[in-house]
């Protein structure tokens, strides 16, 4: 079966979730000229030079995390950052403060409790919830965009806040390079689906599992 950027290369427009890991903000876009080391980016609201962001590709079962390396007249061109390179760039994480209503998933029988995630970072968050003392120390974090809980674990608790890190589960270069495609939605199909070329969520594969 051929790989995923053969599939995936020249100018087909691919339907893609976008994650910016400092606000937690989830968007839909379009990838096209996907490689094995980055793609471009079309109908996104991130445009900041060296910003890092999560993409989810059908065919992938774990994000892949990106890079915004420059910002073109139509869209941005990204680099893939893969968990297993050699050589890993280092890059101080910014705190940003946000305002995300979500729901924190206990397990363990538990039902989810609503929560207020009041800042965010690459490795983790912070969240206001009224039973905070009741949360076991590994949850899951429902957050608005995603179709999938994002596994956590709280590291502090106090006064009604959490800090949890994220157990965010990014793709390697092997495991890209070896993944099977999965045939996407064309902007067609999708025009079609709703009478129009309205942008709509489609139901991915799964690549944040939840701990």
């Amino acid at each position: 079966m051929k790989e995923i950027f053969d599939r995936y290369s020249g100018g087909s427009n691919i339907i893609v979730l976008v994650l910016d890991f400092e606000t937690l903000d989830c968007e839909e876009a379009i990838a096209t000229n996907i490689t094995r080391s980055g793609c471009r980016i079309r109908d996104t609201s991130h445009s900041e030079k060296n910003k890092l962001i999560g993409l989810r590709l059908s065919g992938l079962d774990k994000m892949i995390k990106g890079k915004i390396r420059d910002i073109l007249d139509d869209d941005v061109r990204v680099s893939f950052l893969f968990e297993d390179d050699t050589k890993r760039e280092k890059r101080k994480e910014k705190r940003r403060t946000v305002s995300i209503a979500a729901s924190v998933l206990p397990g363990h029988g538990m039902p989810p409790v609503s929560c207020q995630i009041v800042d965010a970072s690459l490795s983790g968050c912070r969240f206001f919830c009224n039973q905070i003392d009741q949360l076991p120390d590994t949850i899951a974090l429902r957050i608005p965009g995603m179709d999938l809980p994002v596994g956590g674990s709280i590291v502090w608790r106090a006064n009604g806040y959490a800090g949890v890190k994220m157990n965010w589960q990014f793709s390697g270069k092997t495991e890209f390079m070896a993944a099977k495609t999965i045939r996407p939605p064309s902007l067609a199909e999708k025009a079609g689906a709703n009478g129009s070329r309205k942008k709509a969520l489609v139901k991915q594969p799964h690549i944040i599992p939840a701990r």
